[in-house]
Parts: C-alpha cells; sequence; structure tokens
C-alpha cells in the first residue's frame, strides 16, 4: 500500500501537455498562452500532491507515536515505514523547492550544419552546403513579487559557404511585462524590435529590414470558470533598401475572446479577430476578419487534447488582391507513458478557396474569375525521452499532403498534388548545467505530380548551448 502510494505520487509529478495550433507551427505568443495555462493545471497538481502527502503523513504520525507493548520489538516493518516518512518529506522538499530569482543570465549558442541539398533540387541535381550560425542574448530580469518585468537583447549571424547570398546578421530587443491589477484584471505586453542585414546578389549595398511586433492582452475574470480576453497586435516590415522598399508593409488585429473553464483542468474558448493588412505597393492590401475557437484539457492523468478551429475571410482593398476564404482544424493528443518519456501525435487540415480578378488580354475594362482551391493535410508524431539526467532524446516523423485545384477553365498548370515525409532525430547531452551540446540529423523527401517537385536532403546539426 505504501510503496503503490509512492509510485502514483511520482508518476503524477509531471502531467501532460498538448500543443497543437491552428496552422502548421504555433504563434509564439499563442504558444506563451497555452504553456501559461498548462503552468497552471501543474500548479493545481502539485497542490493536490501536497494535500496526500500531508494526510499520509498525519497518519503516519499517530502510528509511529504509538508505543510499543510488552514483548514488542521495533521490528522491519516500523523500520519501513520510517523510511516511507523519509521519501515523503524529500519529495514534499521537491516539490516546494522554488529556485531564486536569476536577476541577471546571458548565453552564447553557436551550431554548424551540413545540408546535401541546400537548393531542394531534384535528384542527381543537388548541392551541399555548409552553414555556420552564431547567437548571443542577455536577459535582465526587473521584475517583483507582483510584476513580470525581463527585459532582453539578442544578436545573431549566419554564414553560408558555398550561397553566400544567404548570409544574414540580426539584432533584436524584447521585452516581456506582466502584472496583476484589482485582483481581476491581468494585463501583459509582450515587444520585439528586430533588424537584419543580408547580402544581395543584385546589389552591392546589403539588404536592410527593420521588424516591430507588438502584443497587449488584458484578461479579465468574471468569476473560477469563466474569463474574457481582448488581444491587441501590430506588426510592421520596413526595408530601408531603396530597391526593396516597395516591399514594406504593416498589419494590425484587435481580438476578443472568452474562456470557459468546464472543469479545473479543461476549457474551451472562442473568439475572433479583425484587423487591416497594407502593402506600400497597394497590392495586397485587405481587411481580414476571423472567427476560432478551441478546447484544451486532460483526458486522464497521463494524457491531454486540444482542438482548434478557424475561419478567416480576406477581403480585398484593390483591384489585383484575391479574396480568400480558409478554414484550419487542428487536433492534438499526449500521452505521458513514463515520466521520463511521452509522446506527441499532431493532426492537422488546412482548407483555401481563392478568387481573383485578372485583365483579360489588353483590355484594361474586361476581366475575368479566377478560382483556386487548395488543401494541406499533415501528421506528426513525436517521441520525447529522458534516457538520463543528463541525455534527452526527441524522435519527429511527419507526412503531409498538398493538393492544388483550379476551377473549370482556369490555368491547369498550377494545379499539383505533393507528399512529403520529414524524420527527424535529435539528441541533447547536458555536460554542465551552464552547457548543453546537442545533435540533429534530418531526412526530408518529397514528391509530387512534377519532376520539380521531388527532392532528398539530408541534414545533420551539431551545436552548443552556454547559458551563465
Amino acid at each position: 500500500m505504501l510503496l503503490s502510494f509512492l509510485l502514483i505520487l511520482s508518476e503524477s509529478s509531471r502531467t501532460a501537455e498538448a500543443v497543437v495550433g491552428q496552422a502548421e507551427e504555433y504563434d509564439p505568443f499563442k504558444a506563451g498562452q497555452l504553456e501559461e495555462f498548462h503552468q497552471d493545471l501543474l500548479g493545481e497538481e502539485q497542490r493536490r500532491q501536497m494535500e496526500q502527502a500531508n494526510a499520509f503523513l498525519a497518519g503516519n504520525d499517530t502510528y509511529a507515536q504509538t508505543p510499543l507493548k510488552d514483548g514488542e520489538e521495533d521490528g522491519p516493518a516500523v523500520e519501513t515505514d520510517l523510511a516511507v516518512v523519509q521519501d515523503v518529506e524529500k519529495l514534499k522538499r521537491e516539490i516546494l523547492k522554488i529556485p531564486p530569482r536569476d536577476r541577471f543570465k546571458f548565453g552564447l549558442d553557436g551550431q554548424h550544419t551540413f545540408d546535401s541539398n541546400i537548393q531542394r533540387a531534384r535528384p542527381r541535381e543537388e548541392k551541399s552546403d555548409h552553414i555556420f550560425d552564431t547567437n548571443g542574448f542577455v536577459e535582465f530580469d526587473a521584475g517583483g513579487r507582483k510584476t513580470d518585468l525581463r527585459l532582453e537583447a539578442r544578436l545573431g549571424k549566419q554564414w553560408n559557404l558555398q550561397f553566400p547570398e544567404s548570409d544574414f546578421f540580426l539584432a533584436e530587443e524584447r521585452i516581456r511585462y506582466r502584472r496583476k491589477y484589482f485582483k481581476k484584471i491581468t494585463h501583459s505586453v509582450q515587444s520585439r524590435i528586430a533588424r537584419q542585414s543580408q547580402r544581395t546578389v543584385e546589389l552591392n549595398e546589403k539588404k536592410v529590414r527593420w521588424d516591430s511586433h507588438q502584443n497587449t492582452i488584458f484578461n479579465y475574470a468574471f468569476s473560477r470558470k469563466l474569463s474574457i480576453n481582448t488581444e491587441l497586435n501590430t506588426v510592421k516590415r520596413l526595408y530601408t533598401t531603396e530597391p526593396f522598399d516597395q516591399d514594406s508593409q504593416w498589419e494590425a488585429s484587435v481580438a476578443p475572446s472568452a474562456f470557459w473553464n468546464l472543469t479545473p483542468k479543461s476549457r474551451v474558448s472562442l473568439g475572433f479577430i479583425v484587423g487591416p493588412s497594407s502593402i506600400r505597393t497597394k497590392v495586397g492590401n485587405s481587411n481580414t476578419y476571423e472567427v476560432h475557437g478551441g478546447y484544451f484539457g486532460q483526458v486522464t492523468r497521463k494524457s491531454s487534447l486540444s482542438f482548434d478551429f478557424s475561419f478567416s475571410h480576406q477581403t480585398p482593398k484593390s483591384l489585383e488582391t484575391p479574396e480568400i476564404n480558409t478554414l484550419k482544424l487542428g487536433t492534438g493528443y499526449i500521452w505521458q507513458f513514463t515520466p521520463k518519456s511521452q509522446i506527441i501525435f499532431q493532426a492537422i487540415r488546412s482548407v483555401q478557396n481563392t478568387s481573383s480578378d485578372g485583365v483579360e488580354g489588353g483590355d484594361e475594362n474586361a476581366t475575368t474569375k479566377g478560382d483556386s482551391h487548395f488543401t494541406n493535410d499533415s501528421l506528426t508524431i513525436s517521441v520525447n525521452s529522458r534516457l538520463n539526467r543528463k541525455l534527452t532524446t526527441i524522435v519527429n516523423m511527419g507526412i503531409s499532403h498538398f493538393r492544388n485545384e483550379t476551377a473549370e477553365g482556369g490555368d491547369e498548370s498550377t494545379e499539383g498534388r505533393q507528399f512529403s515525409f520529414p524524420v527527424s532525430f535529435t539528441a541533447n547531452y547536458m555536460l554542465k548545467r551552464w552547457m548543453q551540446l546537442r545533435v540533429r540529423y534530418t531526412y526530408a523527401f518529397r514528391t509530387g505530380n512534377e519532376k520539380a517537385d521531388t527532392y532528398r536532403a539530408h541534414s545533420l546539426t551539431s551545436g552548443v548551448n552556454l547559458v551563465f
């Protein structure tokens, strides 16, 4: 009975986290919100463990303090119970251990990648390349007991031996702020400003790009089950090099949403997004409207499930801009089959229909209507396992299917079908607390209706990460 209790307590120390988004890759801010929700689940699980441990200790102390009767000896059973008490006390210290706040830290990261087919050319036409990446960051934590405020600066540079036109230098700053007001209002701000300088083949000067991503969220908790979010986003991309300045663009959005906690460990959400986007050339100006919803929660103590859906409509603001309707569905399931290993299943479907007007012949007053339709399905399986205290391995396998169709009488040259089969293996080894080594092998294969759709690529990456 005692051993079973300890086994259950240790296995439930790590619960599952589902990862699935509205696209093939999560927006970093959305991923942060999902991580925050999961951390709340972990906190509730730890509090439950503490209640169980305290209840067990209370009963065990009563037993341990019972005096022995005449003729009884302090046998192995009593020694076993005392050992269990010590183990539970140790477990309580580990659960309650809160690491001290690290006010200042910096890190360096470097890696080398060999890619056998850097341009994704057809078989027997491959060209390989060696890619070197270096990154560094400095972070200062200025937060307090009720406020989270972090300032971060990053630098990055990439070299390519065979294709130096891909070389770039990146510098960026990030600010993250979070605070709770009046017990029910939570406000967070995330800011990122980056400058990227990249080589170009056509010009002697470099292509300079500035990116600004600003995000702020207000959350009001009506009750323990219902809360409302208001999220504001602005994204701006500015090219300061004259030949590319017409590519400068910006977009903004307002996203109200509501969250309903069905149970302490499950949540549903519903919301919509409204926002314009504009480019300096005016070709592509549009307004976007989106309705989205989702579910995230635990299925069992060792598994969790998430589901997302969204429907968006793009309204053109210029003749050259198409009208686009997009439907996205995504679901993910994660199973923590051992305390140190987990399996993640992720399936995503994206369906998009595009309608555009084109000029027929040389007559500017005569336009034609063109419709195209594509479907993109992807399935990914990821296995994460911590083999020992220092070594962690990750295996990713996937398959995706893309199909593009046009309406009758449309441009049939744009129709096609593609299948992709990516596989990767990653090993992370913690040499020291401040030093981590990694090795990753990736195999990518794609085939399709056209010969140009087929390619094979092998890449091997090795790197080191230092955090002080």
